[in-house]
């Protein structure tokens, strides 16, 4: 799966400009021209990585990174800006910025940005559990040794969405539109979704019947837990 990438910017032409070229390079792209838009956007998409305006309006994007973080989201956020304002940057930082890029710039600076702070191609958590997105493996350690774990295309699909989101709540319509490609507004009853998580939990879980990794978050959906 491709990674989503929002771009939040009430400039159409910086819009414009960036989206194409995020697009040749395969990842999914977003886009918002205020604040708000941003802030729906990241709470229905939940997107992989954001690039933020700081000077976008109705909120900015400084009100926007602090209502990300104050939820305990910690995705990347990359901002924008027009000044090379020191007070911007540390306030910027201060409320959990990952990185910034100073307008104008050269979109290579910024694509290079944006590799450098998605999640890596492999991954581990807790000395547990590895996943590959490039070959699309995973591997469970029990004991000393590292055993493959036969997925289906579905359930990789799934576990890699939930790791690169770990520790975000994400509601069920927002997994069945991501991973299984079911419209949120569909009236079609499906249990899909419940079908898989049970698939993964009896594959990778310790003990599935007591879920350490992939859990329930009541009234929402599923989260990963894992650093």
């Amino acid at each position: 799966m491709a990674h989503k990438i929002l771009i939040a910017d009430d400039n159409p032409n910086i819009t414009a400009f960036v989206q194409p070229a995020l697009e040749r390079e395969g990842y999914t792209v977003l886009v918002a021209g205020d604040g708000a838009e941003a802030l729906y956007r990241w709470e229905s998409e939940h997107p992989a990585l954001i690039v933020l305006d700081i000077e976008m309006p109705e909120p900015n994007g400084l009100a926007v990174c602090r209502k990300i973080r104050e939820t305990g989201d910690a995705v990347p956020i990359i901002f924008l800006t027009v000044r090379d304002s020191v007070s911007d940057l540390e306030l910027g930082f201060s409320l959990g910025a990952s990185d910034y890029v100073a307008k104008p710039f050269d979109i290579r600076e910024l694509i290079a940005r944006v590799k450098a702070r998605l999640p890596r191609p492999q991954q581990e958590v807790g000395g547990y559990l590895r996943i590959d997105t490039a070959r699309r493996t995973v591997a469970v350690r029990r004991g000393e040794a590292w055993g493959t774990i036969d997925l289906t295309p579905r359930e990789f699909d799934l576990l890699a969405y939930l790791v690169n989101n770990a520790g975000r709540p994400i509601g069920r319509m927002a997994l069945l539109e991501a991973v299984f490609e079911i419209p949120g507004d569909s009236d079609i009853e499906t249990k899909t979704l419940e079908k898989h998580i049970w698939a993964l939990r009896q594959k990778l879980e310790p003990d599935p019947r007591d879920p350490q990794y992939i859990v329930n978050v009541r009234g929402v959906g599923y989260k990963f837990e894992g650093e």
